[in-house]
């Protein structure tokens, strides 16, 4: 009778456990030294409509990305050094040019390309301050577009909530997006991304994400935002505290940009995967 007592109450215990382990607080975390690694793919076909006409462009981009923890402080923030392993872009231009750049094959690249991006690969391109929820806290430094791009798109894709994330757990995400050049000269705009965990189990937590302006402006503002507005899903990995992938996507169209019978139609596949510590 003791023994079933004493067997009954460690499954007890190993049940509050397990159940405590499921609904704690998910926290990215990190170790100075480490270097986390993505490889990254994301296809872009954007289509501009003007009276007769019609101009399309379609961007291949696969790369492989680092980050570096070079710090981490006592409330769990990590200062994390951004470069490139591996870059490959790939243009059709409206004209029927392609323009390309292989890190692994340089003999084969557009020259302007290779001017443009040779000097990114194997080199520090920003320095950041991310805290243990992905959000970032400070751009330090960055070579490789401005400041802002790390707001409108975060360095591990998705924020984890104050607490959970539990299955059904709701979070959202307000920031402002802001139009640097070409596509704007610095204008912001009030943005939200919204949460939802789809299940919270096995270690891993996976929550949809969707992305919109809080207050749309004019029709002819809006074609440079929508390809800042993706949706899907995020994985992260609870156990490891870090992103384990993403898998976005943006279909948007706006009329009327450029006057009556004008379009602009952008279409977006982001996927994102986490491929080691190397």
């Amino acid at each position: 009778m003791i023994r079933r007592g004493m067997t009954a109450g460690i499954a007890l215990l190993a049940a509050a456990a397990l159940a405590s382990a499921q609904t704690a607080t998910a926290r990215l975390h990190w170790q100075a030294g480490q270097v986390l690694t993505y490889r990254v793919e994301q296809v872009t076909i954007a289509s501009d409509v003007v009276g007769d006409s019609k101009a399309e462009t379609k961007t291949k981009l696969n790369l492989i990305k680092r980050w570096q923890v070079i710090s981490v402080d006592a409330a769990g923030a990590a200062t994390l050094q951004l470069s490139l392993a591996m870059l490959r872009l790939e243009t059709n231009t409206p004209g029927g040019d392609k323009l390309l750049f292989d890190s692994a094959s340089p003999d084969k690249n557009t020259p302007e390309l290779r001017e443009q991006l040779s000097g990114y690969i194997g080199k520090p391109l920003a320095l950041l301050r991310v805290d243990n929820q992905g959000r970032v806290l400070e751009v330090k430094e960055s070579k490789f577009g401005p400041a802002t791009r790390y707001e409108n798109e975060l360095p591990f894709v998705g924020v984890l909530p104050a607490d959970g994330p539990k299955d059904g757990q709701e979070w959202q995400r307000d920031y402002k997006i802001t139009l640097e050049p070409p596509s704007g000269t610095g204008e912001k705009y009030d943005a939200v991304q919204k949460y939802v965990c789809k299940s919270a189990a096995d270690g891993l937590a996976v929550a949809t994400m969707t992305t919109d302006l809080k207050t749309p402006p004019a029709v002819a503002e809006q074609a440079p935002l929508l390809q800042l507005l993706p949706a899907g899903e995020v994985v992260f990995d609870m156990k490891a505290g870090r992103l384990k992938s993403a898998s976005l996507k943006i279909d948007k169209e706006v009329k009327g940009h450029q006057g009556e019978g004008s379009s602009y139609h952008v279409q977006v596949t982001y996927n994102e995967e986490y491929i080691g510590d190397r």
